[in-house]
């Protein structure tokens, strides 16, 4: 077994500060120690799904076929990162994938029932706006694309398209993060236009088929596809567009994500409780495979920029 680097990992939150943990940096999925063996619930948010897409749990499989793992939804069927959270508090799940960082209420709730929770980044990700295929401009700023989602600009020909009323779509903000990172405080200001949807499956259909649409998600499940056009998007209310994706969409613009030049990013987490369970060595040992070198090069695949 190759030996591994050691890297501590302490959890930024200050009212958390003694939450730490050793985190095994390993070659190969196979060399993971510790894995426990059973059938591991796990949620959270769809951008995640990308890494089963590209043979991420069948490599988990062939070096420990007795860690099985199975994506669990809530109740109501809206699987997201916000849920995942509540899931992983309510110990309906192992672990969960998540795409913003925890908040004081979700340590204070896990200290309320005797554990802590800890999160460990596990990958990059970027914020991809996308359009109907129609709708040919430049690329969009952040306060447009905010101005949009607020209902103050409805016709595309107010930041140079066509004569055509925008569509917006997002995401249900009840189940995922993505319109509380778009508009911070002032989501409550969102649009009564703005039509709510699943899952990225659905509100990338609904983006294709209507002329008007656009919509915004992870990276992960939007590159390579073929029935949307991916924006550029610049800085505040400038006109430094960059694009998300390179190389005719195929691939993420990995050098503006890791020099700050790409506007919105993100870092994608792994939480799980700290309470000395077998649900805590599953988050443990997720973890450890995700950042081993062979899962980081599916972490790529997916469409999400690696950590090493």
């Amino acid at each position: 077994m190759n030996k591994p680097d050691s890297v501590r990992v302490v959890n930024s939150d200050v009212s958390n500060q003694n939450i730490s943990s050793d985190v095994k940096l390993y070659n190969s999925i196979k060399d993971v120690p510790n894995v426990p063996s059973g059938t591991f619930n796990y949620g959270g948010g769809n951008t995640f799904a990308a890494l089963t897409a590209q043979g991420f749990h069948e490599a988990i499989t062939r070096s420990h076929p007795n860690f099985r793992l199975r994506f669990t939804e809530p109740r109501d069927g809206k699987s997201g990162g916000k849920k995942g959270v509540v899931m992983v508090l309510d110990s309906q799940l192992s672990f969960t994938l998540y795409g913003a960082s925890l908040e004081d209420e979700h340590y204070n709730k896990a200290l309320q029932r005797g554990f802590q929770i800890k999160q460990v980044p596990v990958a990059l990700d970027m914020f991809v706006f996308f359009t109907h295929k129609n709708i040919s401009i430049p690329g969009l700023s952040i306060d447009q694309l905010q101005d949009i989602y607020k209902g103050k600009i409805s016709n595309w020909k107010e930041v140079g398209g066509p004569d055509l009323a925008i569509a917006p779509f997002a995401r249900d903000p009840k189940s995922t993060n993505l319109l509380n990172e778009l508009l911070g405080k002032e989501v409550d200001q969102l649009s009564s236009k703005v039509q709510l949807a699943r899952d990225y499956t659905e509100i990338i259909r609904k983006v294709a088929a209507t002329p008007g649409g656009i919509s915004f998600g992870g990276s992960g499940p939007i590159l390579g596809q073929k029935t949307i056009r991916p924006l550029a998007i610049a800085q505040a209310n400038t006109k430094d567009y960059v694009q998300p994706f390179i190389d005719d969409n195929k691939q993420v613009n990995t050098t503006a994500l890791r020099d700050g030049s790409y506007p919105m990013t993100r870092r994608m987490f792994v939480v799980y409780r700290l309470d000395d369970t077998i649900d805590q060595l599953a988050g443990e040992a997720y973890v450890n495979m995700l950042l081993t070198k062979e899962g980081q090069q599916i972490v790529e695949k997916a469409g999400l920029v690696p950590l090493r």
